[in-house]
């Protein structure tokens, strides 16, 4: 007997669906930092002036603290697991906490800035492994 002869199903998203696409959404702005990141580092040095080639790099940070904040959010509206919800608020913590390394990294020790890039590589991989984690749940009956 097939399902078409059962009773009338509503068809529902699957829980993970929408994490996989915030989290997407956050990878695809974490990606573009890296690559403004460079672009304002070799712009500078060619210039050999701070002419605001860090200023892309900046505006879209603070649009990847908001996709983070909606990995968050989303993460919590769709019920997900325990994991799930405390590696969002890591990544939310670590978005905020981004400008301030980046700040301190160019106003009083080199070292912050390296922070700054080594928090966004962990950044990059929480992200990441939201992904899977929501798509693996996406992929459940």
């Amino acid at each position: 007997m097939s399902d078409a002869a059962g009773p009338l199903r509503t068809s529902r998203a699957a829980p993970g669906r929408p994490l996989v696409i915030v989290t997407g959404v956050a990878m695809v702005l974490i990606a573009l930092q890296f690559v403004l990141a460079g672009y304002g580092i070799f712009e500078r040095q060619y210039h050999k002036a701070d002419d605001g080639w860090f200023e892309p790099h900046q505006a879209v940070g603070y649009l990847t603290v908001l996709s983070l904040i909606a990995v968050l959010v989303v993460s919590l509206v769709t019920r997900q697991g325990r994991d799930i919800v405390v590696r969002a608020a890591v990544l939310v913590v670590l978005g905020i906490l981004q400008p301030l390394f980046a700040g301190l990294g160019a106003d009083t020790n080199p070292w912050y800035g390296v922070l700054h890039a080594a928090v966004a590589v962990a950044i990059a991989g929480i992200d990441g492994s939201l992904i899977g984690k929501g798509a693996r749940a996406s992929a459940q009956p």
